[in-house]
């Protein structure tokens, strides 16, 4: 006689397994919001390379981002970004993240590269897109590296720049042509994101000021003045700056930040934090499940 009931027994399991595995899939590939920074690691090289105790906090810090632009490597062997990379993978256990880099650029002989490190299991490099910023006028010290990624729906073009202190006010003005470079290359980009050390701040810059250009009511300083992002003192030279498209869209409001490592791994060695950077890393978050709106 056929059993219904021993049948319904067999049945039912095998549904409701297969619902939580295609919701369990299709859940584990969205990306979820991700965490872009940016980090002026000062003076990035052989000699902080062969500081064991400094590696180890960089390799924590970079894993506490999906994305993050890392300035002022000066490594004329070219193998500093390589070997945090290989630190980075080594400490997780796995190839999760990567890099892309620029050339060295600055004036001088001692050159500075830029290079956007990241956690491939949420953010995808899109290939081709990295540039160095075409500065015809010599404006910048160091010209813009600029690179665009994809995260779930969210696609964006990051722009990182360390301005030079002496001509700070100047370059700061001058972001506005490099944003509008960008959509003159990509006039369908709505979500670029300038990022890193303005030297916004101190003796270089008014934070407070009106006129430059680059601090219109059109554009978004998402790190703002009371946010402390030098390790030594209290100035904001740090800063994430961002259109309405993306501001009033992908951006998670209120979510920009500096991260204190010191206080975050309870570092009290003041030689130490020094060693690390005289710089905080900045970020903010970014939702990537939203309709995409370019």
């Amino acid at each position: 006689m056929f059993n219904i009931k021993k049948l319904l027994k067999i049945i039912i399991p095998a549904i409701l397994a297969g619902v939580l595995v295609f919701f369990g899939t299709s859940q584990s590939t969205l990306p979820g919001p991700i965490k872009v920074g940016a980090f002026n690691i000062q003076i990035f090289g052989e000699t902080k390379r062969n500081k064991p105790e400094v590696m180890e906090q960089l390799v924590k810090i970079a894993q506490e981002f999906d994305i993050m632009l890392v300035q002022e490597i000066r490594d004329a062997q070219e193998e500093t970004a390589d070997y945090y990379l290989e630190k980075i993978n080594e400490d997780i256990g796995s190839d999760k993240y990567a890099f892309v880099k620029s050339e060295g650029v600055g004036r001088t002989n001692s050159k500075e590269s830029y290079a956007y490190f990241y956690n491939t299991d949420k953010v995808n490099f899109i290939t081709g897109s990295d540039y160095i910023y075409n500065d015809i006028r010599n404006v910048f010290e160091r010209e813009p590296y600029i690179a665009s990624f994809r995260s779930g729906d969210f696609d964006f073009t990051l722009a990182g720049i360390h301005t030079k202190p002496d001509d700070t006010n100047r370059e700061i003005a001058h972001l506005e042509d490099v944003y509008n470079y960008i959509l003159s290359q990509n006039p369908n980009e709505k979500d670029i994101i300038v990022m890193g050390d303005f030297n916004a701040d101190g003796s270089y810059f008014d934070e407070n000021t009106t006129t430059n250009p680059f601090k219109t009511i059109n554009h978004y300083w998402v790190i703002s003045n009371d946010m402390d992002t030098m390790t030594k003192t209290d100035w904001t030279y740090d800063r994430i700056v961002m259109k309405a498209d993306t501001y009033f869209s992908e951006y998670s409001t209120n979510t920009a930040s500096v991260f204190y490592f010191d206080q975050e791994y309870g570092i009290t060695d003041q030689d130490l934090i020094e060693d690390i950077s005289d710089h905080y890393p900045i970020y903010a978050i970014f939702e990537t499940d939203l309709v995409d709106d370019d």
